[in-house]
């Protein structure tokens, strides 16, 4: 895979960090974000995050969706908790999320899988009933792993830190990239973004191999008309890049 030029559609600053990885491989990464993440800024939005943050210590497990759950979430817990608060289960939903949360200090639970569905089977053994979990996410998420929990009699809430939007691109933006071998994507919403501005721009790209996180993601993409999906089971980058087929003469996390 060396001299391949992937398009890199992961949200900054999580573009820049693939981009540095697969150009250390001998790729040639090319940056084009689908996803925006905009922390929520208004007053009543930050006292509302506060407010949570500082009673966090009610809850027996607070679970992180992404990388940016964890940047967003970390800062607030710094500014509101100077020591963590003891007992609470802190738990990352794949292994970059998870990664991300050590990296900050924060004693994330170690986790074989990748996705939401792979979490519930991880907590299957544990006995749920009136247990409190937060849900650390962007506005408006994938409720299924709340659902889920709640089925076993888990008392949910969430607090949202973010808003995904899509970003704005023209037909100059398609017109100035170099050809373009292979996609990484890293989320549903990502994916439909992209399948957005190559029907308009962009059509032969639908011929590209696409790697996609998870065999869900996987699905939408062939459901989308997407010919040459493959699956990472992975939205971290060292499974991109094993499914990719760098060999970087490393085992995969």
């Amino acid at each position: 895979m060396q001299d391949c030029s992937i398009l890199i559609t992961r949200p900054e600053p999580e573009n820049r960090l693939s981009c540095e990885r697969v150009r250390t491989l001998g790729g040639t990464p090319v940056p084009l974000p689908m996803l925006e993440i905009a922390p929520l800024e208004e007053a009543k939005q930050q006292a509302a995050i506060r407010s949570q943050v500082f009673d966090i210590n009610e809850f027996h497990y607070v679970i992180f969706v992404s990388k940016n759950a964890v940047r967003l979430g970390s800062d607030w817990l710094d500014a509101c908790w100077p020591m963590l608060p003891i007992g609470v289960h802190w738990i990352g939903i794949g292994q970059g999320t998870t990664q991300a949360l050590l990296d900050e200090g924060i004693p994330a639970l170690s986790n074989p899988g990748h996705t939401s569905e792979d979490l519930l089977d991880w907590l299957k053994p544990v006995k749920m009933k009136n247990l409190k979990v937060l849900i650390m996410r962007g506005v408006g998420g994938r409720t299924e792993l709340g659902d889920k929990l709640e089925e076993r009699g888990a008392k949910i809430s969430y607090l949202s830190l973010y808003e995904r939007k899509k970003p704005e691109y023209n037909a100059q933006t398609f017109l100035m990239l170099p050809d373009i071998n292979l996609i990484w994507v890293t989320s549903g919403e990502s994916l439909h973004n992209l399948s957005e501005y190559v029907a308009q721009y962009k059509q032969d790209w639908k011929t590209l191999p696409i790697i996609t996180p998870s065999s869900r993601v996987n699905q939408q993409a062939k459901d989308m008309g997407w010919i040459n999906a493959s699956c990472a089971h992975g939205a971290d980058d060292n499974s991109l890049i094993k499914a990719t087929g760098f060999h970087t003469g490393q085992s995969n996390d």
